[in-house]
């Protein structure tokens, strides 16, 4: 069952790239998308946990502090910009 929320969240994360919300560094203003994904990645990376759960089969399960990760994108000069 947890194969099937890994590749829900997966379309829901490729879903969401395709929103009206831009992005815009503050700090880096020549920065684009693929900055904005490396930072991202990185900032969800460093305010997740991974729990494996032994028995029948491993269960790995990987949550993210979105409010953090949301603030480090925010410490790195990242705001959202209208169109």
């Amino acid at each position: 069952m947890r194969h099937w929320q890994l590749v829900a969240f997966c379309i829901l994360g490729t879903a969401s790239a395709c929103s009206s919300t831009q992005y815009k560094n503050v700090n880096h203003p020549g920065y684009g998308d693929a900055e904005y994904q490396a930072d991202r990645a990185q900032c969800r990376k460093e305010n997740s946990t991974t729990t494996s759960i032994q028995g029948y089969d491993v269960q790995t399960r990987v949550d993210v502090d979105e409010v953090k990760a949301a603030s480090c994108m925010t410490a790195r000069g990242w705001q959202a910009v209208s169109k």
